[in-house]
């Protein structure tokens, strides 16, 4: 059996949609003119594209669009563990995934999806492109039979609408499907398959990277040597953040910490078979557990490749840190989101050392040289634009910038994602219609949250 798995294009404009089969203001940029020397920077400058934003779904905690195109695609995990399941059962696999290729026709990837003729094709969704995801839907069902997945299906009222408006969808993976879609393989049973999580992350295959943009994954935040290997080193997170989606709506708040040497043993394979100059841990928490991170940082330090990660300031010791560095760690990343200790108890972000700036401050201070990324976030329930621009210039006065890749950060909406507590509390307190127009859910623009904070501050 033939199974395609794929992450459909991200491409849209404000005038886009399902109703003019997403057509655009202007031209996007075509694969001959990123590899004329400097065509990428006069296609944008001379405004061809001016109107369109291009996108991440599948990969991406946190989708988004910007204006300009980009490359610095997100591995999905979620699409390769579960074709390395697929394919350990015999099957044929492959992934075809549009924003890692660039591409941007919508026709091209439909045509390159026929031309590998599979018998049941699995696409991710996500929340700010379900219009475009399920305009896709019922083509590709006129190639093969269709599953959907994804962490926007978590909700019982979303898949019940998608089973009564497209009945041409013939399976719906609810939650993390990594399990389920080896499921589907096996049963063929037509309808709804609920999450099976996978508790222990080494009991399964290591992730399907056999395929062209196998190689192509890239955090812009990290630049580290390409090939840039993206992997998890832990899966899922024991924090509470109402606003964080897959630990709720895809792991159920279920952690998996994978064992160090099995780690490294993925590791080596990669570089092996692919030739990867270094290495991003896209955990949702990676430094869990101080002894198992340690005993971690010797084996990297024999690999000796650089690396860097995606963690917590709160849960590791400053020595931990120095060994993380002096094992090859040249950056770190922190969600941070505000400084705000009232905001971040109103979405229980769980801080469990009130003095993590000052570890911060320290690990400024200490590593000069090391690569240090924050995440900030605006829009959060209870959070004031006097906040926000405290945050900033608490920021800004430790020297972050958004062009120093020293010190660097990114500034985020809030968006209450379907299967997150603060998707609950919101609708459960009126706001049911503001929460249905997904496309307000797109990290990148202002969301819906802008819309419901300001009628809550002004008493509506």
């Amino acid at each position: 059996m033939r199974v395609l798995f794929v992450n459909p294009p991200v491409i849209r404009s404000a005038t886009s949609s399902a109703e003019n089969n997403f057509q655009f203001n202007g031209i996007p940029i075509h694969p001959w003119i990123r590899k004329v020397p400097g065509g990428r920077f006069l296609w944008h400058k001379f405004g061809f594209d001016k109107g369109i934003r291009y996108g991440v779904r599948a990969g991406s905690r946190w989708p988004w669009t910007l204006k300009g195109s980009f490359e610095s695609p997100n591995y999905p995990f979620f699409l390769g563990y579960a074709a390395a399941l697929v394919a350990a059962d015999g099957h044929d696999v492959n992934i075809i995934d549009s924003v890692a290729d660039q591409e941007y026709s919508y026709k091209r990837f439909l045509k390159r999806v026929q031309e590998w003729a599979p018998d049941l094709i699995i696409q991710e969704c996500s929340t700010p492109t379900m219009d475009i995801d399920l305009w896709l839907a019922p083509q590709l069902a006129q190639i093969a039979d269709l599953a959907v997945a994804g962490p926007h299906f978590s909700e019982d009222d979303v898949v019940s609408e998608t089973q009564q408006l497209h009945p041409e969808i013939k399976y719906i993976l609810r939650g993390e499907y990594i399990l389920s879609a080896q499921q589907i393989v096996r049963e063929r049973r037509p309808g709804v398959y609920e999450a099976n999580v996978v508790k222990d992350v080494d009991s399964i295959p290591f992730p399907f990277r056999h395929y062209p943009s196998g190689a192509k994954y890239y955090d812009p935040s990290m630049p580290t040597p390409r090939p840039q290997l993206q992997i998890y080193g832990s899966k899922g997170c024991p924090f509470k953040c109402t606003f964080c989606v897959w630990p709720q709506a895809m792991f159920q708040k279920k952690v998996s910490l994978r064992d160090p040497d099995r780690i490294a043993a993925e590791i080596r394979e990669a570089i092996a078979l692919h030739g990867y100059r270094s290495i991003f841990f896209d955990d949702d928490t990676f430094n869990m557990g101080t002894d198992r991170i340690s005993r971690l940082c010797d084996l990297l330090k024999e690999i000796g490749l650089p690396w860097t990660m995606m963690g917590r300031l709160d849960i590791s010791p400053d020595w931990l840190y120095e060994k993380m560095v002096e094992s090859g760690c040249v950056g770190m990343r922190f969600g941070i989101e505000t400084f705000d200790l009232q905001v971040l108890a109103r979405v229980k972000k769980g801080i469990e050392r009130k003095d993590f700036r000052g570890t911060l401050e320290r690990l400024c201070k200490n590593y000069p040289d090391l690569m240090l990324h924050i995440t900030m976030m605006r829009d959060m329930p209870g959070q004031s634009e006097e906040a926000h621009q405290l945050d900033m210039k608490i920021i800004h006065d430790l020297g972050f910038t958004t062009h120093d890749m020293r010190r660097s950060y990114q500034l985020s909406r809030c968006a209450p994602f379907p299967g997150t507590e603060m998707y609950e509390e919101l609708k459960n307190n009126g706001n049911e219609v503001k929460l249905a127009d997904f496309r307000k859910y797109d990290g990148g623009q202002e969301t819906v949250m802008k819309t419901i904070n300001v009628e809550t501050t002004n008493g509506q």
